[in-house]
């Protein structure tokens, strides 16, 4: 059973609408563009694109390092405040 903020749909919402929502709301966290990735998550794991019948193929290598520049970016801008 979903909660909810105080609210109580149970006249209002089946089962089969929460059903549906939770593939929505799956399919459009695989379908969204990750920076970090520069692709959506389910193309990196699937390599296939999420809303396209193409190919994808993750360069991993490239993916770490671009991660590990943005992470010593982000602390050496921290380290100056301090």
């Amino acid at each position: 059973m979903m909660r909810t903020a105080e609210l109580d749909m149970a006249d209002s919402v089946s089962p089969n609408d929460i059903a549906e929502f939770l593939n929505d709301a799956a399919w459009a966290v695989r379908s969204t563009y990750h920076t970090v990735l520069k692709a959506s998550p389910g193309a990196a794991i699937f390599g296939r694109d999420m809303l396209f019948d193409v190919p994808f193929l993750a360069d991993w290598k490239k993916i770490g390092d671009y991660r590990q520049r943005q992470t010593d970016r982000n602390t050496e801008r921290e380290n100056k405040t301090r």
